[in-house]
Protein backbone atom coordinates (compact mmCIF):
# COMPACT_ATOMS: atom_id res chain seq x y z
CA UNK A 1 0.00 0.00 0.00
CA UNK A 2 1.27 3.22 -1.01
CA UNK A 3 1.54 6.01 0.75
CA UNK A 4 0.80 9.72 -0.44
CA UNK A 5 2.52 12.33 1.69
CA UNK A 6 1.73 15.69 0.38
CA UNK A 7 4.61 18.44 -0.34
CA UNK A 8 4.27 22.35 0.32
CA UNK A 9 4.02 24.56 -2.66
CA UNK A 10 7.77 24.91 -3.76
CA UNK A 11 9.81 28.04 -2.56
CA UNK A 12 10.18 31.17 -5.45
CA UNK A 13 13.89 31.23 -6.29
CA UNK A 14 13.70 34.57 -4.82
CA UNK A 15 11.32 37.00 -3.41
CA UNK A 16 9.00 39.40 -5.15
CA UNK A 17 10.80 42.71 -3.65
CA UNK A 18 13.81 40.96 -4.88
CA UNK A 19 12.64 40.87 -8.72
CA UNK A 20 11.57 43.92 -8.62
CA UNK A 21 14.84 45.70 -7.45
CA UNK A 22 16.20 43.82 -10.88
CA UNK A 23 13.42 45.36 -13.31
CA UNK A 24 14.27 48.85 -11.20
CA UNK A 25 18.03 48.26 -11.02
CA UNK A 26 19.01 47.74 -15.33
CA UNK A 27 17.45 51.46 -16.45
CA UNK A 28 19.14 53.04 -13.63
CA UNK A 29 22.46 50.89 -14.36
CA UNK A 30 22.17 52.04 -18.42
CA UNK A 31 21.24 55.40 -17.09
CA UNK A 32 24.16 55.90 -15.16
CA UNK A 33 26.30 54.12 -18.00
CA UNK A 34 25.06 56.67 -20.43
CA UNK A 35 25.81 59.39 -18.18
CA UNK A 36 29.39 58.61 -17.34
CA UNK A 37 29.81 58.37 -21.46
CA UNK A 38 28.89 61.71 -21.68
CA UNK A 39 31.22 62.72 -18.85
CA UNK A 40 33.76 61.51 -20.08
CA UNK A 41 33.91 62.85 -23.77
CA UNK A 42 32.71 66.26 -22.24
CA UNK A 43 36.13 65.70 -20.01
CA UNK A 44 37.64 64.98 -23.14
CA UNK A 45 36.71 68.17 -25.10
CA UNK A 46 37.10 70.41 -22.43
CA UNK A 47 40.76 69.23 -22.29
CA UNK A 48 41.71 69.04 -26.17
CA UNK A 49 40.32 72.50 -26.90
CA UNK A 50 41.93 74.44 -23.43
CA UNK A 51 45.29 72.86 -24.78
CA UNK A 52 44.52 73.38 -28.68
CA UNK A 53 41.86 75.96 -29.78
CA UNK A 54 43.09 79.38 -30.83
CA UNK A 55 40.36 81.29 -31.86
CA UNK A 56 37.78 83.73 -29.82
CA UNK A 57 34.98 81.30 -29.22
CA UNK A 58 36.64 79.61 -25.90
CA UNK A 59 37.46 82.42 -23.46
CA UNK A 60 37.96 82.63 -19.80
CA UNK A 61 38.42 84.87 -16.65
CA UNK A 62 38.98 84.58 -13.73
CA UNK A 63 36.47 81.81 -11.73
CA UNK A 64 34.84 81.61 -15.11
CA UNK A 65 34.47 79.74 -18.59
CA UNK A 66 32.45 80.43 -21.65
CA UNK A 67 31.78 78.67 -24.69
CA UNK A 68 30.37 81.09 -27.89
CA UNK A 69 28.04 79.14 -30.11
CA UNK A 70 26.56 82.09 -31.79
CA UNK A 71 27.61 82.81 -35.60
CA UNK A 72 29.64 86.41 -34.66
CA UNK A 73 31.81 86.50 -31.39
CA UNK A 74 31.08 89.34 -29.68
CA UNK A 75 34.22 91.66 -28.56
CA UNK A 76 35.94 90.38 -24.83
CA UNK A 77 34.57 92.13 -22.23
CA UNK A 78 36.62 93.52 -19.21
CA UNK A 79 38.53 90.74 -17.53
CA UNK A 80 37.93 88.05 -20.14
CA UNK A 81 40.75 86.53 -22.34
CA UNK A 82 40.84 83.73 -25.03
CA UNK A 83 42.25 80.71 -23.81
CA UNK A 84 44.49 80.94 -26.69
CA UNK A 85 46.15 83.87 -26.03
CA UNK A 86 47.16 82.37 -22.41
CA UNK A 87 50.82 80.95 -22.07
CA UNK A 88 50.99 77.17 -22.01
CA UNK A 89 51.35 76.89 -17.99
CA UNK A 90 48.07 78.80 -17.68
CA UNK A 91 46.23 75.89 -20.11
CA UNK A 92 48.00 72.98 -18.71
CA UNK A 93 46.96 73.81 -15.00
CA UNK A 94 43.74 74.89 -16.20
CA UNK A 95 43.49 71.08 -17.99
CA UNK A 96 44.23 69.36 -14.96
CA UNK A 97 42.15 71.36 -12.97
CA UNK A 98 39.19 70.33 -14.94
CA UNK A 99 40.04 66.95 -14.78
CA UNK A 100 40.91 67.06 -10.67
CA UNK A 101 36.93 68.42 -10.88
CA UNK A 102 35.85 66.24 -13.43
CA UNK A 103 37.34 62.41 -12.63
CA UNK A 104 35.41 62.32 -8.89
CA UNK A 105 32.38 63.19 -10.56
CA UNK A 106 33.03 60.72 -13.41
CA UNK A 107 33.65 58.24 -10.53
CA UNK A 108 30.63 58.66 -8.23
CA UNK A 109 28.59 57.95 -12.05
CA UNK A 110 30.98 54.61 -12.58
CA UNK A 111 30.13 53.46 -8.55
CA UNK A 112 26.36 54.77 -9.04
CA UNK A 113 26.78 52.16 -12.34
CA UNK A 114 28.07 49.06 -10.45
CA UNK A 115 26.08 49.22 -7.80
CA UNK A 116 22.98 49.29 -9.90
CA UNK A 117 24.75 46.65 -11.69
CA UNK A 118 24.61 44.36 -8.41
CA UNK A 119 21.45 44.89 -7.96
CA UNK A 120 20.02 44.18 -11.43
CA UNK A 121 22.11 40.45 -10.93
CA UNK A 122 20.44 40.11 -7.61
CA UNK A 123 23.19 41.04 -5.68
CA UNK A 124 21.28 42.84 -3.10
CA UNK A 125 22.37 42.19 0.61
CA UNK A 126 26.15 41.18 0.13
CA UNK A 127 29.45 43.00 1.21
CA UNK A 128 29.44 43.94 -2.36
CA UNK A 129 27.08 46.45 -2.09
CA UNK A 130 28.72 47.98 0.99
CA UNK A 131 32.04 47.81 -0.57
CA UNK A 132 30.31 50.08 -3.72
CA UNK A 133 28.63 52.19 -1.49
CA UNK A 134 31.48 53.11 0.38
CA UNK A 135 33.59 53.97 -2.34
CA UNK A 136 30.71 56.48 -3.77
CA UNK A 137 30.98 58.07 -0.89
CA UNK A 138 34.80 58.46 -0.80
CA UNK A 139 34.89 60.07 -4.37
CA UNK A 140 31.77 62.39 -3.21
CA UNK A 141 34.60 63.33 -0.51
CA UNK A 142 37.01 63.97 -3.32
CA UNK A 143 34.61 65.41 -5.50
CA UNK A 144 33.73 68.56 -2.28
CA UNK A 145 38.01 68.62 -2.05
CA UNK A 146 38.56 68.60 -5.80
CA UNK A 147 37.43 72.57 -6.60
CA UNK A 148 40.14 73.53 -3.12
CA UNK A 149 42.74 71.56 -5.34
CA UNK A 150 41.91 73.03 -8.86
CA UNK A 151 42.99 76.50 -7.53
CA UNK A 152 45.83 75.58 -5.82
CA UNK A 153 46.66 74.49 -9.02
CA UNK A 154 45.87 77.49 -11.39
CA UNK A 155 46.96 80.01 -8.77
CA UNK A 156 50.39 78.30 -9.07
CA UNK A 157 49.84 78.99 -12.40
CA UNK A 158 49.65 82.69 -12.37
CA UNK A 159 46.34 82.60 -13.11
CA UNK A 160 43.37 83.93 -10.60
CA UNK A 161 41.02 81.78 -9.99
CA UNK A 162 38.00 83.45 -7.87
CA UNK A 163 35.30 80.59 -8.44
CA UNK A 164 36.73 77.85 -6.62
CA UNK A 165 34.35 78.11 -3.33
CA UNK A 166 31.33 76.17 -4.39
CA UNK A 167 28.09 75.22 -1.65
CA UNK A 168 27.86 71.80 -4.03
CA UNK A 169 31.23 71.46 -2.39
CA UNK A 170 29.68 71.15 0.71
CA UNK A 171 26.64 69.41 0.45
CA UNK A 172 28.49 66.37 -1.65
CA UNK A 173 31.19 66.34 1.69
CA UNK A 174 27.61 66.17 3.57
CA UNK A 175 26.13 63.36 1.46
CA UNK A 176 30.25 61.05 1.23
CA UNK A 177 30.12 61.25 5.04
CA UNK A 178 26.45 60.13 5.10
CA UNK A 179 27.25 57.78 2.65
CA UNK A 180 29.94 56.47 4.51
CA UNK A 181 28.00 55.77 7.23
CA UNK A 182 25.32 54.07 5.60
CA UNK A 183 27.64 51.74 4.19
CA UNK A 184 29.45 50.71 7.29
CA UNK A 185 25.56 49.83 7.85
CA UNK A 186 25.09 47.83 4.95
CA UNK A 187 28.14 45.73 5.83
CA UNK A 188 26.94 45.01 9.09
CA UNK A 189 23.56 44.26 7.70
CA UNK A 190 25.21 41.82 4.91
CA UNK A 191 26.81 40.14 7.62
CA UNK A 192 23.83 39.43 9.59
CA UNK A 193 21.97 38.46 6.26
CA UNK A 194 25.45 36.10 5.75
CA UNK A 195 24.93 34.63 9.05
CA UNK A 196 21.33 33.95 9.25
CA UNK A 197 21.47 31.88 5.52
CA UNK A 198 23.89 29.36 6.99
CA UNK A 199 20.65 28.16 9.05
CA UNK A 200 17.93 26.12 7.98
Amino acid sequence: MAVVVALPPPVPLEPDAFARIRRLSRPLEWLFTLLFALGVALLAVAVVAVLTYVGTRLQVRPGGMQIYIEASVPPLRPGWTTVGALPWIQKIALALSASVMMVPALAVLWGLRRLFRLYGSGVVLAQENARCMGGIAVWLIAYAIAPTVGHVLVTLAGFDDEGWLRIDSAKALALGLILFVVARVMAWGAEVHDDASRFI
